[in-house]
């Protein structure tokens, strides 16, 4: 701890000159140079300043271990995954930040608060800290730099930025710059920008990569999230045995913690695996038990309700769609969710037998919204694929091929 500089904030902070804390204890030249941490002052001497600075050496130096203590249990909490405690952590360790700033762990500490914003999502904040202490980088150890660059791929994941995010990931682990405690997570992570980048037997390799990792330190709710990876890549990948038996451990494990939020996740992706393997009706099934347990203010619930009425478009219960799709319509309007509104339109004018109607709709609306959004790209794929089926169904070959993908 730079015990100098901690007796300059407060004597500062109580306006006390050097005169005045120096009286009777040492020197005011001296004081100067502790003050400055260019001299070694004797335990006493420290007793005394901070004695009349009505500050116990005993409590500063407790502070310092109890600011270690909570960095440790903090950053544990965020790898577990423990919402709750996370919190508690940060309010805790925010008690001690006008010490931190003078002891060892002052940048660990900024740098363990950008993590805890991209752990709450909010990225605006996270950012600003990122800016912050890319300034302060000349002072940092090598695992604190390693840090700032997996935190800044992090920040790039969240933005969508995913070929970004995986220069920067990738490069941390081929430079193995003491991963430790992180090396589950950045493999996690990597697993998951490499399947937003189609790269699904890579997503896959880190996968199983984290999923060991996780096992190793019984770390259940990260385990369920790299299964949940590995099971959505062997889909994508069409190894539906595989992602079946991912899903089945997967089940398991969620319904034996009761967790409802990831229980809805494992039923819908279930549903969606069945979808892609044309069991629509088993799919249906349990796009329905997800939606039936999710929580139904966010984009996942206009999810699931999107697939619950394209299934039940699929399989002609042209009724039971035409009710699906309106909720999703008014849900969509009310969360100002625009592509899902879209979406809804576009079905409800087949749905009421306005077929030319909803083609002229998917190709001047729909279609030029989903074109300019990167994170829509399935969709575009989707609805570019229907467009086309149509104009060859109307003999127009050389429009279809506009649309064909």
């Amino acid at each position: 701890m730079q015990i100098g500089s901690l007796i300059k904030y407060y004597r500062l902070k109580q306006e006390m000159t050097q005169s005045t804390l120096a009286m009777g204890i040492c020197s005011v030249p001296h004081l100067s140079k502790i003050e400055n941490n260019s001299k070694e002052a004797n335990r006493e001497t420290i007793r005394l300043l901070l004695e009349r600075l009505t500050i116990s050496l005993q409590d500063v130096e407790n502070s310092s271990r109890n600011i270690r203590h909570l960095l440790t249990e903090f950053i544990a909490h965020i790898q577990y995954c423990e919402e709750e405690k996370v919190t508690e952590a940060f309010l805790q360790l925010e008690n001690y930040k006008e010490i931190v700033i003078f002891t060892d762990y002052m940048y660990l500490y900024e740098l363990y608060k950008l993590r805890y914003y991209l752990f709450i999502k909010d990225v605006d904040i996270a950012e600003k800290q990122l800016k912050w202490l890319q300034f302060q980088k000349q002072n940092f150890s090598q695992h604190e730099k390693y840090l700032l660059s997996y935190f800044s791929g992090l920040i790039l994941l969240l933005r969508g930025r995913y070929v970004e995010a995986d220069e920067i990931l990738s490069l941390v682990i081929e430079e193995n710059i003491g991963l430790g405690s992180f090396e589950g997570e950045i493999y996690y992570h990597l697993a998951v920008v490499k399947g937003y980048l189609d790269q699904s037997s890579q997503a896959i390799l880190y996968g199983k990569k984290a999923l060991q990792f996780f096992k190793e330190q019984y770390n259940f709710k990260r385990i369920i999230y790299a299964l949940m990876s590995l099971a959505i890549n062997y889909s994508r990948l069409k190894v539906y045995n595989e992602a079946l038996e991912t899903y089945n451990h997967l089940l398991r494990i969620t319904e034996m913690f009761s967790h409802s939020n990831l229980l809805s996740q494992v039923y819908h992706n279930i549903g969606d695996l069945h979808h892609n393997m044309g069991n629509y009706s088993i799919a249906l099934a349990y796009f329905k038990k997800s939606a039936s347990i999710m929580p139904t203010n966010n984009e996942n619930y206009l999810l699931c309700l999107y697939n619950i009425s394209q299934t039940e478009f699929i399989l002609e219960r042209c009724s039971e769609s035409k009710d699906s799709f309106e909720l999703l319509k008014e849900e969509a309007f009310i969360m100002k969710i625009f592509h899902y509104q879209l979406y809804a339109k576009f079905y409800l004018l087949l749905l009421n037998d306005q077929k030319e109607k909803a083609m002229i709709f998917l190709e001047k609306k729909l279609l030029p919204f989903t074109s300019k959004r990167g994170e829509l790209k399935e969709a575009h794929q989707h609805f570019s694929n229907i467009l086309a089926d149509y104009y060859k169904q109307e003999g127009k070959f050389e429009k279809a091929v506009q649309f064909i993908m």
